[in-house]
């Protein structure tokens, strides 16, 4: 089980990355990762 800590550093690790991507598949994909881990931290659904 990953702390809230690691969950956020993962979070920021994913949000580089898309900033960094020029694939289209990867743009549809990491921001529902990002929603699916704003969901485990705070509980609520962005």
């Amino acid at each position: 089980m990953k702390t809230e800590i690691e969950i956020a550093e993962y979070g920021r690790e994913i949000e580089e990355q898309l900033m960094k991507t020029d694939s289209m598949g990867a743009l549809k994909y990491y921001p529902g990762i990002l929603r699916s881990l704003e969901w485990v931290i705070t509980g609520q659904d962005v």
